[in-house]
C-alpha cells in the first residue's frame, strides 16, 4: 500500500509495478487469495495496471485486466464494502479507463464486435458515463443491431439535464437511415424543445420539412433561423425558395438577392433570381421589360459562375425563344445537344 500510495501521487509506474509484486507476494495462498484487504489491494493495483500499462511493457502471468476483475468478483462482504467503496470505485473507473482504450482502439481498427464488448464492460464498470452510450449506440448502429441503439438513444435523451444536441441528431440520423422521417422529426421537435437555440437541430428539422414539400412551416422556421444564423447561404435560399413555392414572389426576390449579397458568385443565388424574373416575364403584367433584362443578366452570370449549367442553358433557351433572339437561341441549344448527346 506504501508503494501504491506512491503511485497516486506521483503517478509513477514503477511504483505501481513495486506495489504489484508486494501484492503478488502476498497473494500465494488459498487463504490469502481469499483474504478481503488482500483482494482490494490486489483490485486497486491491477486496475490501475490494466490502464497506465496499455502497451503491457511489463510481463504478466494473466492480463492486469482480468486479474482486477477476479479480485473485484472476491470482494463480497456488503458492510466491508461499503467501509471501502472508495477504493472499490477508483479501482472500477481505471478499470473502465482499460477497457475504454482497448474499445477506442477496436473503434480505429473498424472491428465494431470488439468495440462493443468493451463498451459494454465499461458500461457496467460506469453507468453514469454517458459519452460510453452514446459510443455503444452508434456502434451498434454500425453493427446493424438498430433496435439496440434505439434503447441506447432512448437513455441517452431521457435524462433532459444530461442529454446533449448531439444525441438527438444522431438519433434522428438512425430513423433517417431506416427511412422513417416521421419518427425523425419527433426526436429532433423534442431536442428543440429542450435545446430551442441550438441551430444544427433547427436546421435538421426545416430540411425535413423542405423535404416534405411543408414549405409554410418551413417559412415560419426560417425566421427563428435566420436570427440565430443572419448570413447562412443555404438557409437564406432555401427561406427563399419556400417563399416563391408558396406564391410570395416579393419575399423570394428580397430573399435572393440577400444570397448575391452575402455572396456574390453564388450560382444558385443567380440562378434562382434570373429564373424567378423569367417566370415573372411569362406571367405578364407590368415591368415586363426590366424583368426580362434581369432575367437575362442573372441567368448569364449563373451560366459564367457555372459553364456547364443544363438548368441555365434551358433557362435561357426560353427566354431568347420568347424574345425572338433567333443567333442566341441556335447557339444555346446547340451547346444544350452536346451535353445531351455526350
Amino acid at each position: 500500500m506504501n508503494n501504491f500510495a506512491l503511485y497516486t501521487s506521483t503517478k509513477d509506474i514503477g511504483n505501481l509495478e513495486k506495489a504489484r509484486k508486494n501484492i503478488d507476494d502476498a497473494y500465494k495462498t488459498k487463504k490469502d487469495s481469499l483474504g478481503y484487504r488482500n483482494n482490494l489491494i490486489r483490485a486497486l493495483v491491477y486496475s490501475s495496471l490494466a490502464f497506465e500499462d496499455a502497451q503491457r511493457k511489463f510481463k504478466y502471468n494473466n492480463d492486469p485486466i482480468i486479474e482486477a476483475k477476479l479480485s473485484l468478483g472476491c470482494l463480497k462482504n456488503p458492510r466491508l464494502n461499503y467501509d471501502h467503496e472508495p477504493e472499490i470505485s477508483f479501482a472500477k473507473k481505471q478499470l473502465a479507463k482499460a477497457y475504454i482504450i482497448k474499445a477506442n482502439k477496436a473503434v480505429t481498427s473498424l472491428n465494431y464486435p470488439e468495440a462493443y464488448s468493451n463498451f459494454i464492460a465499461v458500461d457496467s464498470l460506469d453507468e453514469d458515463n454517458y459519452q460510453v452510450k452514446y459510443n455503444l449506440a452508434v456502434v451498434c448502429e454500425k453493427l446493424g443491431h438498430i433496435n439496440q441503439a434505439v434503447h441506447y438513444y432512448e437513455q441517452l435523451i431521457k435524462d433532459k439535464d444530461k442529454s446533449q444536441p448531439d444525441y438527438y441528431l444522431s438519433f434522428s440520423n438512425l430513423y433517417e437511415t431506416s427511412r422513417n422521417s416521421g419518427k425523425s422529426l419527433e426526436v429532433l421537435l423534442e431536442g428543440r424543445k429542450v435545446f430551442p437555440g441550438n441551430k444544427d437541430i433547427l436546421f435538421k428539422v426545416i430540411n425535413i420539412y423542405s423535404d416534405n414539400g411543408d414549405y409554410q412551416t418551413v417559412q415560419k422556421l426560417a425566421d427563428d433561423a435566420l436570427q440565430l444564423d443572419p448570413d447562412n447561404v443555404n438557409l437564406i435560399y432555401l427561406a427563399g425558395f419556400s417563399a416563391e413555392s408558396l406564391g410570395k414572389t416579393e419575399k423570394a426576390e428580397e430573399l435572393y438577392k440577400k444570397v448575391i449579397e452575402v455572396e456574390q458568385n453564388s450560382y444558385q443565388g443567380h440562378y434562382s433570381l434570373g429564373l424567378l424574373y423569367l417566370n415573372l416575364y411569362l406571367e405578364g403584367g407590368k415591368d415586363k421589360d426590366d424583368k426580362i433584362n434581369q432575367a437575362k443578366r442573372h441567368l448569364l452570370l449563373a451560366g459564367d459562375i457555372n459553364p456547364n449549367s443544363i438548368n441555365v442553358l434551358k433557362a435561357l433557351s426560353v427566354l431568347y425563344s420568347k424574345t425572338g433572339n433567333m443567333i442566341e437561341l441556335q447557339r444555346v441549344n446547340n451547346k444544350l445537344k452536346q451535353f445531351i448527346f455526350n
